[in-house]
């Protein structure tokens, strides 16, 4: 088996990364907050992610590039991490500041909408 390099690794992902939509943009994020933060996110496709199992049907491609992510990503040394996220930056500021939030945040904090409801289905519980 024939492995690549860190760098050619991270060009292959800045090219996925320009090649997806927003929706996959934003199914990206948390994976990549869960790498950067060190904990776990249970999160839309991150959760569906970690149920994969060959057997329920072939995966996607945004899958399997989600997949050699997570597993090339453990390999990287701090300098390479943050080039890539440099990188990824500088394609999309919107999806950088929206990492940082989620960074900065965390996922139960990040729901803003989430939160306002809880608080208004209090107020009116209170009338």
């Amino acid at each position: 088996m024939t492995t690549i390099s860190s760098e050619a690794q991270i060009r292959y992902l800045i090219q996925w990364f320009n090649e997806w939509s927003e929706l996959q943009r934003s199914d990206f994020l948390p994976i990549l907050a869960e790498k950067f933060a060190n904990k776990v996110y249970v999160n839309g496709i991150v959760n569906h992610m970690t149920a994969v199992n060959c057997q329920d049907k072939p995966m996607s491609l945004f899958e399997c590039r989600i997949k050699l992510f997570k597993e090339w990503f453990v390999h990287w040394s701090p300098e390479q991490r943050d080039n890539f996220l440099k990188k990824i930056s500088d394609i999309d500021d919107m999806f950088a500041n929206k990492l940082n939030e989620e960074l900065q945040n965390g996922v139960e904090n990040g729901d803003i909408n989430h939160e306002t409801q809880s608080t208004n289905d209090e107020e009116l519980l209170e009338d």
